[in-house]
């Protein structure tokens, strides 16, 4: 056998390949003799037709089984003798055919993984990201936490509608100039004020008390995404049944203890700590983009793989969709214009691309290992995001032959902490997506932890 290969753009490569006369006939006569066992032909045993007779009476039949068969052959060996060749698409074949000799050739395009040339990390200056938690970011939290276990309490029976106050109404909404039934809510709350409220309704309710009927007026632009409600004005009719003011707990020791922890210490104690746990995340994640983008510098990632680009656009465009389904919303609702939402997702897309083939190269030449401990951790820190044992949700992902991407997603993860370490970063820990050092949650038992950071 003969092949030559030739580079095209993109990635591309063209393998030009022929098989000489004698491995053509001896393949077709494999290919005959198969024929001829379950050939069932009038005035014959099964099996013993003459070999002419197949050959004439199954002629077309032998030529195409030979063609895919020879074309197979020629791709399997030119793989074999090509072993850094790693093909990220089918090849697809063109000009297959027989020499006048009774020689074999054929021609198949396909695209190929890139093999970059990337620089060493060694010496490469980390941008400088502080850990430190300064006082005044757990007074934040705490605040934050406090929000969190706020209740709605009435208020007195001659209070008004403010800021900040939830209402309990009925609600009746109908667009002018329209037939449609009109929207009716019985006992909706919303908050005065807020960014979900139209600015109409809350100001329609400024002072308005219990038994209170107020009415308001909001007119969509004229470059609405909706397109049915572009340009139109729906009337509200709201009746007030009920008003009601957040109430915010005192941060002390109470609220420490409504979260399963001793006291306030240990409260900020925790607080920070989760902090710290954050600020090293980020500081992990920053310090990956700049060493991504540094690699990406030296290599051109204009070129990609277009199969592989093209997959991660529908993977973001069918993410998309998904999320509108999941509110209830299809394509018809939501005017979707599926080649701007594709345009808009692409170089998303490339840079996902680009920075998966420059970890992989790099997995590869680091020969970087996943012990299946780091596999059980990314699938237990998934578990815990589902809210299901991670022996479960290890069951699951087996069943769905999944837990082959959650290695390669994890030896992916593997690689960057190898990036950094390599480039001085001095990498100990994780403290992003997958594993922690310290990562108890609130609520849990109050066993003493440490923040490290790393």
């Amino acid at each position: 056998m003969t092949y030559k290969l030739t580079e095209r753009a993109n990635h591309k490569v063209e393998v030009a390949g022929s098989l000489t006369t004698e491995i053509v006939e001896r393949e077709r006569a494999g290919i005959v003799r198969s024929i001829r066992s379950r050939a069932k032909l009038p005035g014959f045993r099964d099996g013993k037709a003459p070999e002419s007779m197949i050959r004439a009476r199954f002629a077309e039949d032998i030529d195409a089984e030979l063609k895919e068969h020879l074309s197979q052959l020629v791709w399997q060996e030119m793989m074999e003798a090509e072993d850094d060749l790693q093909p990220l698409t089918m090849p697809q074949l063109s000009d297959i055919g027989f020499g006048d000799d009774g020689s074999f050739s054929m021609t198949a395009e396909l695209e190929v993984r890139p093999n970059y040339g990337l620089p060493k990390l060694e010496g490469f200056e980390l941008p400088e990201v502080s850990l430190e938690v300064a006082d005044g970011e757990v007074e934040t939290e705490l605040d934050r936490l406090a929000e969190q276990q706020a209740v709605w309490q009435p208020v007195e029976d001659d209070a008004a509608a403010a800021d900040g106050m939830l209402v309990e109404a009925d609600l009746v909404g109908q667009m002018e100039d329209s037939d449609e039934e009109p929207y009716d809510e019985n006992d909706a709350q919303f908050v005065v004020g807020s960014e979900a409220v139209p600015p109409e309704v809350s100001e329609a309710l400024q002072g308005a008390r219990v038994g209170d009927e107020r009415v308001a007026a909001k007119t969509f632009p004229d470059d609405d995404e909706k397109k049915d409600r572009a340009g139109k004005t729906v009337n509200y009719t709201i009746k007030v049944k009920g008003l009601k003011r957040k109430e915010l707990p005192e941060i002390d020791d109470e609220l420490a203890k409504s979260v399963g922890l001793e006291d306030l210490d240990e409260l900020k104690t925790r607080v920070g700590e989760a902090i710290g746990r954050k600020k090293a995340a980020d500081r992990r994640e920053e310090w990956r983009r700049a060493l991504l983008d540094y690699l990406k510098e030296n290599v051109d990632v204009n070129e990609l793989p277009s199969s592989l680009v093209q997959n991660a656009v529908n993977e973001s465009v069918n993410r998309y969709a998904y999320q509108m389904a999941m509110q209830g919303m299809g394509p018809a609702d939501g005017d979707f214009k599926w080649e701007e939402l594709a345009a808009k997702a692409e170089p998303s897309a490339r840079q996902h691309v680009a920075d998966n083939l420059i970890l992989e190269q790099l997995a590869m030449e680091w020969e970087t290992p996943v012990p299946e401990s780091e596999v059980d951790a990314y699938i237990a820190a998934e578990a815990q995001q589902h809210g299901v044992p991670p022996a479960e949700h290890k069951a699951t992902l087996a069943a769905e032959e999944k837990l082959d991407s959650i290695r390669h997603a994890a030896r992916l993860t593997s690689v960057v902490d190898e990036m950094i370490r390599r480039a001085g970063g001095g990498v100990d820990c994780w403290f992003g997506a997958f594993r922690t050092s310290s990562s108890r949650p609130l609520g849990a038992s109050a066993a003493t932890t440490s923040f490290r950071g790393c």
